[in-house]
């Protein structure tokens, strides 16, 4: 290592370290009777955790810049620390492996994370709890950089587990609260279900189980083929995909672990957590959405990314066409069904968890349709692999807009304190500080130009495109079109969003938080409106250094293996700089339409209020129907419900009627019998001898006229 050997060990070892002194800090503080003292304490407390997830993210830049400075690929790989063998076939390794892709997710998690830890400082200011939260903030983001720098599968899958269990634990932290949903939306019929807050954490868990159920399979199925499920030995050597082809399992093992990252990630059809993930504080939702993990569903795919496209392209097994296929259509559908649901969802928060699951499916999407296309001759004497940037690429683009957004939304809820939009109004004037930070992250979401979300978008348009047109791939077409018209809804609730909170006049509510506030809003303070604006300055620049992200995450030979020759073909559009798709036709005047198409009409309705959407909605019943059908999230969340009621019911009956009046009573028969026949036979023993020989003699007469008539 150039700078520091140990940093990649100290990026995500201070976070769990912080994780433990954090709350010890508070628990010292707790017991002293000075209140200033106690305070002080406190104090030192919450900043302490601040500086963690800073140092954290300092040693993660030192990684990046022996990235730069250092040779690429495998000689990125720090040997393993821990080494268990197993029956002398298998091993179970510790160790980290420091690449371009672990390098960046590692900084944005840490830098990210830091960010909104200090926005955390004032907004959960008062809370009673801050023990606890600080405890599994900082360990949420040491198990998410954990998670990425893992050299294996099976340390990796720890990592998983970790931030599952602090996004369950977060989700739910108010577990005391009682916070039913509006009741506009759907809402839980169960009495018995507990509170809405530690029901949506407990239904985050159990749904990503079931895809860290699949995942976990996975891996046991490559670990017993492979014999290791080390990172470098599975991309350097491809021996394991032929045995995996032979015994029919390929395909499946891609596959179950893709199923790992449809949960954590939120896709079609286990999407159904991260909406009710906002019930918890606000920087949970920034950094389950922005930084961690939302992020590591996608980070799986991009790791496994070089595997299966080498079984694709280098040892020409056409079956994994299929695990690719899957990957962007799950994407494109994914992208498509959510921006309709945001489009009619009134919950700010809400609006935003529903365009983190339609921006995870672009990611997906660009990276499944980067699989099918072959490698292509960059006119240098190499190949380019398009795709493998495209989803790295808008996974950092992303977690910098998605975290300005939802730290603006959570300095709004503070000062006006409602959620919904249609609750809000006017607040331009008075949270300037909020409003030009949320306004550039909504403008990057939607992927307006230059912003760094049109240059991320772009690198999924173009190499949609690319499989369209060059490959004549008819999949393209598909990807694309799901693509664009997601953009379009895209484009559409994020003027919605932005109309609805500062223009306009004011709500009545608005107005009456005013006057409780002596006629005034309370502005932000620094803790609030600081990390705004440095994610803000990140989300403009970030599209211009694309060139420069760009080589940093190809800076790698992960494709090394590969001995394909390729045609001496130059991608023949779309690169801004010789490098990231963006300002270079067709895309761009595609996205241009766009862009036009979705935001005109919300213009309209939501900007200068000239037309009037709820009149719209309310003289057409076909509207309604299709705004309620939207709202109510294309009523999929219903319908589990109703299918669990339905089964709890059934396990009711069978409870009752089977469990009960066949099986116990089957049981207490069998017992109430075995002890009456004890009671009669009990009662033929006397204690007397002259009797017990008596039946001895009749025993022996007994068996003699059997022997006799049997002979």
């Amino acid at each position: 290592m150039v700078l520091l050997k140990e940093a990649a060990i100290l990026n995500w070892a201070i976070p769990f370290a912080g994780a433990l002194i954090a709350p010890l800090i508070g628990f010292l503080a707790n017991k002293l009777k000075d209140g200033k003292a106690k305070n002080v304490l406190l104090g030192i407390r919450d900043w302490t955790a601040t500086a963690t997830a800073f140092l954290a993210f300092i040693f993660s830049i030192l990684l990046v810049v022996d990235v730069y400075t250092g040779d690429s690929g495998y000689e990125w790989i720090i040997a393993n620390y821990w080494f268990m063998p197993i029956q002398g076939q298998w091993a179970i390794q510790f160790g980290v492996l420091i690449d371009p892709l672990t390098v960046m997710i590692a900084s944005f998690a840490s830098g990210v994370g830091m960010l909104i830890m200090i926005f955390g400082v004032g907004y959960m200011k008062g809370d009673k709890h801050l023990n606890r939260y600080w405890f599994l903030m900082q360990l949420f983001i040491g198990g998410m950089v954990f998670l990425v720098m893992a050299n294996n599968f099976f340390q990796s899958f720890v990592g998983w587990e970790i931030v599952g269990f602090c996004s369950y634990a977060l989700i739910g932290y108010f577990f005391t609260k009682k916070n039913k949903q509006d009741p506009r939306e759907f809402t839980i019929k169960e009495e018995t279900e507990g509170d809405y807050n530690s029901h949506a954490g407990l239904k985050a868990f159990i749904t990503t189980r079931i895809g860290d159920v699949m995942m976990l399979t996975g891996i046991l199925i490559l670990f017993w083929f492979a014999k290791t499920v080390n990172y470098k030995e599975l991309m350097s050597d491809l021996t394991w995909i032929t045995t995996l082809k032979n015994n029919n399992v390929l395909l499946l093992t891609a596959l179950l672990i893709f199923g790992g990252s449809i949960g954590k990630s939120a896709q079609f059809p286990l999407q159904f957590w991260l909406p009710e993930a906002m019930a918890g504080p606000t920087t949970v939702s920034a950094l389950i959405h922005a930084a961690a993990m939302v992020k590591a569903g996608v980070y799986m795919v991009v790791r496994t990314f070089p595997m299966w496209y080498m079984g694709l392209h280098e040892l020409h097994y056409d079956i994994l066409q299929y695990y690719f296929i899957v990957v962007g259509m799950i994407g494109a559908f994914t992208a498509f069904m959510a921006a309709t649901m945001g489009m009619s969802a009134t919950e700010l928060k809400k609006i935003l968890a529903f365009s983190t699951i339609s921006q995870l499916g672009y990611m997906f999407l660009g990276l499944g349709a980067g699989g099918l296309i072959a490698p292509i001759d960059n006119g240098h004497g190499a190949f380019e692999v398009v795709g493998y940037f495209a989803g790295s690429f808008h996974m950092l683009s992303h977690a910098v807009f998605k975290a300005l957004l939802f730290l603006s939304a959570g300095a709004i809820i503070h000062t006006v304190h409602t959620k919904y939009v249609d609750e809000m109004g006017g607040l331009r004037k008075d949270m300037p500080k909020v409003f030009w930070p949320m306004l550039i992250g909504g403008l990057s979401l939607a992927g307006v130009p230059p912003l760094g979300g049109f240059f991320s978008k772009e690198s999924v348009f173009g190499v949609s495109w690319e499989l369209a047109t060059h490959e004549h791939n008819p999949m393209g077409w598909v990807f694309f079109t799901f693509a664009a018209v997601a953009a379009i809804m895209t484009i559409f609730y994020t003027i919605r969003f932005l109309g609805w909170s500062f223009f306009g006049e004011k709500t009545e509510h608005v107005k009456e938080v005013e006057k409780e506030n002596h006629g005034h809003l309370h502005k932000p303070g620094v803790t609030l409106w600081l990390p705004l604006w440095i994610l803000m300055a990140g989300t403009v620049v970030l599209g211009f250094l694309s060139p420069l992200v760009e080589n940093f995450v190809t800076k790698n030979n992960w494709f090394a293996a590969m001995s394909v020759t390729v045609e001496e073909t130059i991608v023949p559009y779309g690169h801004f700089l010789s490098h990231t798709f963006g300002f270079e036709p067709p895309t761009f005047w595609i996205t241009l339409g766009i862009l036009a198409a979705g935001g005109i009409p919300a213009i309209f309705f939501f900007m200068t209020r000239k037309w009037d959407s709820r009149a719209m909605i309310e003289k057409s019943k076909f509207l309604k129907g299709i705004n309620t059908f939207l709202y109510k999230r294309w009523y999929m969340n219903t319908a589990i419900y109703w299918c669990l009621r339905k089964f709890k019911r059934f396990a009711e009956l069978t409870y009752e009627y089977f469990d009960l009046k066949v099986i116990d009573r089957t049981n207490y028969v069998i017992a109430s019998g075995t002890m009456k026949t004890g009671e009669v036979v009990r009662k033929t023993q006397t204690g007397i001898l002259s009797v017990n020989f008596i039946y001895m003699l009749l025993g022996a007469i007994i068996l003699l006229a059997v022997l006799l008539f049997t002979i």
